[in-house]
């Protein structure tokens, strides 16, 4: 009778540490155990192949030799690769990503900024 208690009280600890497992899986998804959605971070890696979007950018702005803003650069990207431009978060993500890239074209010289910070215009540097 000892040995079957202490075969069952090793089965309950399996499915205690499988039980664990699917929690923990289940949450990396998005669900939280009590069944309401976790909210997921929109990601913006892995949308452009490397280099694709400082391509993109260049081009966009020599189409626009007088400069563009931010969100316009957002929304032609958007348009450009078809996807939505309802999902707010989506769009601060994007944007994030889009003025990292801006930024690191500023350093090399490529690209600069005119006029004040959030209402800037970003445009090709001259030579």
């Amino acid at each position: 009778m000892l040995a079957r208690l202490r075969d069952h009280e090793a089965i309950v600890c399996d499915l205690k540490t499988t039980l664990s497992h699917m929690v923990a899986t289940l949450f990396h998804l998005g669900y939280y155990p009590d069944g309401a959605d976790a909210q997921k971070k929109p990601m913006a890696a892995g949308l452009f192949y490397q280099g694709e979007l400082p391509r993109i950018i260049l081009t966009l702005m020599r189409k626009n030799p007088d400069g563009l803003a931010l969100r316009t650069i957002v929304e032609m990207v958007c348009q450009q690769k078809g996807w939505e431009t309802d999902d707010t978060r989506f769009n601060r993500e994007l944007r994030l990503k889009i003025s990292r890239t801006l930024d690191r074209q500023r350093l090399k010289g490529v690209v600069e900024g005119v006029g004040n910070e959030p209402v800037g215009v970003w445009r090709i540097a001259p030579c």
